[in-house]
């Protein structure tokens, strides 16, 4: 089987929809906001120079207010953390319930785990009942065909399954990630030293014979504190630790799948492997909440 074989139910389907529409509102509201500021700044800056009126300062000024109470009633941040967790919990159930992992293991009857995994969907729903307006309605089952047919494969080709496309997926996974975020953390570095750069050149304009240049020193003071604003949100560096950390654990992990004999020892294997997982985006949605 290839990766997209696995079909995850409609609700992980419905809560990552939710979290990637969420991330994307948050993301786009926060740089509309520094837009306008960078905006606000050089028509005050300018205002002199280009006639611009103290009304159309004062209306750009409303609409950031007016967006900043949007966003914080509105808390698209929040449903983003919570809509992934909840896809990645979903995600992780329907792992275990493919592998006859526990608390599915097989039995003589295959509606027994079928129950188990519709009772832990409907648990796992009323918790987040409070997130339900961010989840669409999806046609896919909720225990889908391929899950079944993944669950009846032989326990070496279930552990050859899920070791390629879900041990070694998430590794790359977190590796890609870490490296991404690496990258992103020196380019915003550099981009913030050189706006400070500009901002110390355009503070001592006058010094170069350019004294109009000093009207762009307060527009690279908003820059430069827009930049480390988006640095703290974003915060490349701490996720950059996490991920390149949870890809070694993975590896680690993955030493472990040679000793696999029974359906206990996959389903022990299958369950390290998935609360490794579990508590990184626990530990995320964590870290995001505290800020």
């Amino acid at each position: 089987m290839k990766d997209h074989d696995l079909v995850f139910p409609a609700l992980y389907k419905s809560a990552n929809d939710g979290s990637v529409k969420a991330q994307s509102f948050f993301l786009w509201t926060i740089r509309i906001e520094y837009f306008l500021l960078f905006s606000v700044s050089i028509a005050s800056a300018t205002r002199n120079l280009f006639g611009i009126s103290t009304l159309a300062i004062t209306i750009m000024l409303v609409i950031l207010a007016g967006l900043f109470i949007f966003r914080m009633v509105k808390k698209h941040d929040q449903d983003w953390y919570r809509c992934r967790a909840l896809a990645e919990s979903v995600k992780t159930s329907t792992w275990r319930f493919a592998m006859r992992a526990h608390p599915f293991e097989d039995t003589s009857n295959i509606d027994i785990p079928k129950a188990n995994f519709r009772n832990l969907l409907r648990d796992i729903l009323r918790a987040n009942k409070h997130i339900a307006i961010n989840l669409s309605t999806d046609e896919t089952d909720q225990i889908t065909n391929s899950m079944i047919d993944i669950r009846k494969q032989s326990l070496e080709d279930r552990l050859a399954y899920y070791v390629a496309n879900r041990i070694d997926n998430q590794r790359r996974w977190y590796s890609k990630k870490s490296a991404a975020n690496k990258s992103a953390l020196l380019m915003w570095f550099i981009v913030t030293i050189v706006i400070y750069i500009l901002a110390v050149i355009t503070l001592n304009a006058d010094s170069f014979s350019l004294p109009s240049l000093t009207l762009a020193f307060d527009p690279m003071i908003v820059l430069v504190t827009s930049a480390l604003g988006w640095l703290q949100m974003k915060r490349h560096g701490e996720l950059m630790a996490s991920y390149n950390l949870t890809a070694h654990e993975i590896g680690i992990i993955k030493s472990n799948s040679d000793s696999i004999k029974t359906e206990a020892d996959l389903s022990n294997f299958v369950n390290e492997s998935e609360l490794a997982f579990s508590r990184e985006h626990t530990q995320w949605v964590a870290r995001r909440d505290a800020n």
